[in-house]
């Protein structure tokens, strides 16, 4: 164990030394003053700098528009199609029909102020008639197309001022009207359909169906 006096001396040696590198190139303090070598400065960066990047999320995909029939035969499975429409013949030339099995018509554009059944009419995608040439008023069509909601809602709206009688029903808003035929005495029932962007017209007279609207709305939407 040193005596004291050696420690002292020992420290008075190393301040003098250390007063006369100041005077010449400068004194090195103690650890605690050293400058952080590189690779005690790396460690100090924090890991997160060098994490692996969280990848990018997939887009989200946007549904389109429900796709229409083309064919006037696919507007409800085949069970409901034959006992709905059975031999009535489909799209009559006799009745400006292509007398096929095939409805596809182009839509166009109502004109300015135009009713809310032109506007249903003008969005017209698929048009289809059954019709008997034989038959005096017989028969039932439907039509099918897109429409904007809001400008669908818009129609339907208009149909109910017009004394139409308006329900929800299979997830969508229908409105019909049903007028006695001025010369048999048969009813005529115009029924719309509105689901989102789709919207559906059934005009029958003297044709009975059973749920027409719910058969196609689960050709459509499943």
């Amino acid at each position: 164990m040193r005596s004291t006096t050696t420690m002292r001396t020992a420290i008075g040696t190393g301040a003098t030394a250390c007063l006369i590198l100041v005077l010449t190139a400068g004194c090195t303090g103690g650890a605690d003053d050293a400058t952080p070598s590189p690779s005690e400065t790396n460690s100090a960066t924090p890991s997160s700098a060098t994490a692996t990047p969280a990848p990018t999320p997939a887009p989200t995909e946007t549904a389109g528009p429900v796709a229409l029939p083309v064919d006037c035969t696919d507007i409800v499975d085949q069970a409901t199609y034959a006992s709905t429409f059975g031999d009535i013949p489909l799209n009559p030339v006799e009745f400006g029909g292509s007398g096929t099995s095939s409805g596809v018509v182009t839509p166009t554009t109502p004109p300015a102020g135009a009713g809310a059944r032109d506007v249903v009419g003008a969005a017209t995608e698929l048009s289809c008639l059954w019709r008997d040439p034989r038959a005096d008023v017989s028969g039932i069509s439907v039509a099918m197309g897109h429409l904007e909601p809001a400008a669908g809602a818009a129609a339907l709206d208009g149909l109910a001022s017009q004394g139409y009688t308006c329900t929800s029903v299979h997830e969508g808003r229908s409105c019909q009207l049903v007028t006695p035929d001025p010369l048999y005495p048969v009813d005529r029932a115009q029924t719309y359909w509105l689901r989102d962007d789709v919207v559906v017209t059934v005009d029958q007279t003297n044709v009975p169906t059973d749920d027409l609207i719910g058969s196609i709305a689960t050709r459509l939407f499943g």
